[in-house]
């Protein structure tokens, strides 16, 4: 995951443990004043700023910086953020919803790109701390209430834009290749079946789900069709992306505030090794990413990766990480999708990077 750097003076200056200062990101500096919460966040060009002397290289190299000032516009609605991009009320749309993508393409003013060579990784994410999903078995029925087509399709239609892929650490990865099992076919019964024997015995599962973030709430639609075939008990709870991310963070049980399962996806750039896969970290400790699950052969096993001396040794340790994952099942990855970004010619410089950076990019 990404490192941050906090000044010892804004340590010391929160007593409740909440942070109350943003800086920005050295090129840039955060404009608290035109902030509108959940609306726009503004970064103005910080002129002390001294960039690297060499060529910009994604998140490397120099950052040197075109524009005045960068306005981050929050638009919910695909529909109306990419209305907005084709009359040039905003220069980049981040996350485009990909069926829009060929819409956006015919337009001679917008460019439709790839800028990280890594797909996302669709994740369905049990609850380890709770019945049915302590239990193994319970959380290997998931990998079979649907063909990871389907939640790939449910994301975009485009086959060029989606793979199956079943290995924990991405199938285009350093890490992923040759190191992945069988792909899981739909087998409702043999989900039924896993359920029972892990003592399910139709109690209401709560779902959390979003349409904020269009793939998520695609592939719940999905997920919610299999359970349900599959006998499962639900108690469905959609709401927006904030309130979600912060119930997933509840420990409880569901009838008191926390919850049974939910989906995501992370981007290639976290979920392509064990050293950042936050979805494989199985601490027992309780430190690890919400659903908690525990095993310390995995953790010993991502420790060894981490002290390992040559590739080699790395990706043997990654072969057996990946069995050991699939019997566990601490989420199920449910297929790989890309992640392009459209953006007006007016702009140029736009960098490949795994995520976008703002530096080097210019307004004609």
């Amino acid at each position: 995951m990404p490192p941050a750097i906090m000044r010892a003076s804004d340590i010391e200056a929160m007593p409740t443990g909440q942070i109350t200062t943003a800086i920005g990101s050295g090129p840039f500096r955060f404009n608290h004043a035109e902030r509108l919460s959940g609306a726009r966040a503004v970064f103005d060009r910080f002129r002390d700023y001294v960039p690297r002397q060499e060529d910009p290289s994604g998140l490397a190299g120099a950052r040197r910086v075109k524009v005045d000032r960068v306005e981050w516009v929050t638009m919910p609605d695909a529909q109306t953020a990419a209305s907005a991009l084709q009359t040039g009320e905003v220069d980049l749309l981040e996350s485009p919803l990909l069926d829009l993508a060929p819409t956006l393409g015919r337009n001679r003013s917008i460019t439709i790109r790839r800028i990280n060579a890594l797909n996302n990784q669709g994740m369905l994410r049990p609850n380890s701390l709770h019945p049915p999903f302590n239990d193994p078995r319970a959380r290997r029925a998931l990998a079979m209430l649907a063909d990871q087509s389907d939640y790939m399709t449910a994301v975009v239609a485009d086959l060029g834009l989606w793979r199956n892929c079943a290995s924990y650490f991405l199938c285009d990865g350093p890490h992923g290749r040759g190191a992945t099992g069988p792909i899981p076919a739909a087998n409702i019964e043999g989900a039924r079946s896993l359920l029972a024997e892990a003592g399910y015995r139709g109690e209401p599962l709560l779902v959390l789900a979003t349409r904020d973030l269009a793939p998520i709430g695609q592939m719940s639609e999905v997920m919610i069709d299999g359970l349900r075939r599959a006998g499962v008990n639900l108690d469905v709870r959609w709401t927006d992306w904030g309130t979600m991310a912060t119930r997933l963070t509840q420990r409880g049980l569901p009838s008191a505030g926390g919850w049974n399962l939910s989906i995501s996806y992370s981007a290639g750039i976290t979920a392509h090794s064990p050293m950042t896969n936050a979805g494989t970290n199985m601490a027992c400790d309780g430190s690890n990413w919400v659903g908690w699950p525990c095993d310390e052969e995995v953790e010993a096993m991502r420790q060894a990766f981490a002290d390992a001396p040559d590739d080699a040794s790395r990706q043997a340790i990654v072969i057996r990480l990946q069995a050991r994952l699939e019997e566990l099942r601490p989420y199920v990855p449910l297929g790989e999708f890309a992640a392009p970004i459209a953006y007006r010619s007016t702009l140029r410089g736009v960098l490949d990077s795994p995520v976008i950076v703002y530096w080097n990019i210019e307004k004609l």
